[in-house]
């Protein structure tokens, strides 16, 4: 499907050459599939302004303005990357504005909910993989995607202790505790095997979206009356750190680096920092603009 998008590729590299965050290729790939299917992969050069104005309509049907705003983001960025190149001559997407960012709870999963999680999972080998992610989420903070880059080599330098978040050229050291250090070992030496390994990524053997349904699947298992998905327990301990040491913690522990007001963490204002995280829609990737 992306060979038949006019420029994909080159794009693709021009993404990689900025170091782009795997998060925001990950979004622009799926953004800008989802607009060149909605067009029948028409030309570059054919693209007018209607044709993204009636994107965005269409796409309030299916999506939150949060969730619109990012494609927009990713139309503008790759339309503009064309345009500067010299491969179009105008830029249908400069008159484009976003929509109203929408307001949104924070849903977290409460200790007790992490715990029936944990409950119904059993020992076998693709469940013992899915509890120990839900730990290392949980108690680290990590992206699931973060998790999911975890390399077996990296792992088992640090004797299995410690695990490496590497955001741009922020580097932070993550200590497990000595059961999770023991499970990972178990796991990485014994079960991980008998699983279906890609690469040698820890937990190649699943995605994000199959660690997404999956968790659903162990949701329903332990008679959960609503829905649930991934990035609620890293909102879990988002709450956890604004409860326990302050908003001052948020950016340092959780690695947000989307608000600019920074004398929310100097007050320490939890009730701000709250507020400001649910005026930007927090659950929704944010993504490098061009």
């Amino acid at each position: 499907m992306y060979s038949k998008i006019q420029g994909f590729n080159f794009f693709e590299k021009h993404m990689k050459s900025k170091n782009f965050s795997f998060n925001s290729c990950e979004a622009y790939r799926k953004d800008i599939l989802d607009f060149f299917v909605f067009l029948n992969y028409k030309e570059l050069e054919n693209i007018v302004e209607e044709d993204i104005l009636h994107y965005i309509e269409e796409s309030k049907k299916k999506y939150s303005n949060n969730s619109i705003n990012r494609k927009i983001i990713s139309i503008r960025g790759y339309l503009k990357f064309f345009y500067e190149v010299g491969s179009i001559t105008n830029l249908p997407s400069e008159k484009i504005r976003s929509l109203t960012p929408t307001k949104r709870d924070l849903e977290v999963l409460t200790f007790s909910e992490i715990e029936r999680l944990r409950g119904v999972m059993d020992d076998s080998p693709r469940e013992f993989r899915d509890h120990l992610i839900l730990d290392i989420l949980y108690d680290t903070g990590l992206l699931i995607s973060e998790v999911l880059e975890l390399r077996c080599a990296d792992v088992e330098l640090e004797d299995y202790k410690i695990i490496t978040q590497t955001r741009g050229t922020k580097i932070n050291k993550i200590t497990l505790s000595e059961d999770q250090s023991s499970r990972l070992k178990l796991f990485i030496e014994e079960k991980r095997e008998t699983l279906r390994n890609k690469n040698s990524k820890v937990f190649s053997s699943i995605s994000r979206q199959n660690f997404r349904a999956r968790l659903i699947k162990y949701a329903e298992r332990a008679n959960f009356k609503r829905n649930i998905y991934t990035h609620m327990i890293r909102n879990s301990v988002l709450k956890n750190i604004l409860d326990s040491e302050g908003a001052h913690m948020v950016k340092d522990r959780m690695g947000y680096s989307t608000i600019q007001n920074t004398s929310l963490y100097q007050g320490r204002n939890t009730q701000k920092i709250k507020e400001k995280y649910m005026e930007i829609g927090i659950g929704e990737i944010k993504i490098e603009e061009f």
